[in-house]
């Protein structure tokens, strides 16, 4: 199931592709942790060359505080890079 007033804008940035933008909801399961998180959001990709996801969470303070994931994505600048 989804998570009531969440959203969440990627851009995924390609090595050989240009970027691409999305606004997905998150599902409960996905955001019990970030590898989960990453892999959910992966799934989502058209391409496979990976090299940065960019995250902005929008979503109330008391969802932040509820969800141990994104607390941890706000403290990386939802920032993430792979090789």
């Amino acid at each position: 199931m989804f998570i009531n007033n969440l959203r969440l804008e990627v851009i995924a940035t390609y090595e050989t592709n240009e970027q691409e933008f999305f606004t997905c909801g998150v599902w409960e399961s996905a955001i019990k942790s970030e590898k989960k998180l990453i892999n959910y959001i992966k799934e989502q990709l058209n391409h496979k060359d990976l090299i940065k996801l960019s995250l902005c969470w929008i979503c109330s303070k008391n969802v932040v505080d509820k969800y141990k994931t994104i607390q941890k994505s706000i403290s990386k600048n939802g920032k993430y890079f792979f090789n």
